[in-house]
């Protein structure tokens, strides 16, 4: 029989993986935006090794980009790659609210309830945290579901998007919910009421709600972008 031990090294950039996957996912980073391993491996107390080594799955897992040697950033998704990434989440979480709605503890309904309380009251003055929140009320439905494999998949396409999320809300900081209803308030009305069909189309009709806007967004830009860029290249061209 082996006499094999875990490596502690090992253990160590699983918990650097994590801990940045989790921050992805969370939208504590902004698309663009560059991250260095030295910073990072200071910030968290490690080696540059285990940073180095959770930056590379994180790239294989297009969760991050390098675009030199050395050179690591938050991808900028482009609205395509986001419209695409949408369209699979809304069967996946329609399914995990579908699910919740059955299956939904009354203190687990009392905690969401919490979460889209804050979540409210911060969308205007800290859309960082909003974003958190929002993460936060996404995957408690989720894990609601006790449905692990489906968890996980999610997981890997908020990798992705966390980051463009916050700047969705930091783009609709100004809307005001306290006179109306936020879509999460829908999705808590069904979990209540056990109604697996309505918890799906109300997750996925909040999904959808702010997928149009991020793609237009994203849309827009792009077409901007596309207008310089032949300028530029005209002006550098001898």
């Amino acid at each position: 029989m082996s006499s094999l031990k875990p490596v502690k090294k090992e253990n160590l950039s699983v918990k650097v993986y994590t801990q940045i996957r989790e921050a992805l996912i969370n939208g504590q980073y902004e698309p663009g935006e560059r991250l260095i391993i030295g910073e990072l491996a200071r910030e968290m107390d490690v080696s540059i090794t285990p940073v180095r080594e959770a930056i590379f799955r994180l790239i294989s897992e297009q969760g991050l980009e390098m675009q030199a040697a050395t050179a690591v950033y938050v991808p900028f998704l482009n609205s395509e790659r986001l419209a695409e990434i949408q369209k699979i989440r809304l069967p996946l979480e329609g399914m995990g609210a579908a699910e919740a709605a059955q299956k939904i503890t009354p203190k687990e309904l009392d905690d969401l309830a919490a979460l889209q309380a804050e979540f409210v009251s911060l969308t205007s003055i800290n859309p960082k945290r909003a974003s958190y929140l929002n993460r936060k009320f996404h995957f408690a439905i989720l894990e609601a579901s006790r449905m692990p494999m489906l968890i996980s998949t999610v997981e890997s396409f908020w990798v992705m998007t966390g980051p463009i999320l916050k700047i969705f809300h930091v783009k609709t900081s100004g809307l005001d919910y306290s006179g109306g209803q936020h879509r999460h308030q829908a999705v808590l009305d069904a979990l209540k009421a056990r109604d697996s069909d309505a918890a799906a189309k109300a997750i996925q009709a909040d999904i959808l709600w702010g997928s149009t806007i991020m793609i237009d967004w994203l849309a827009e830009r792009e077409k901007e972008q596309a207008q310089i860029m032949p300028g530029l290249r005209k002006k550098l061209t001898p």
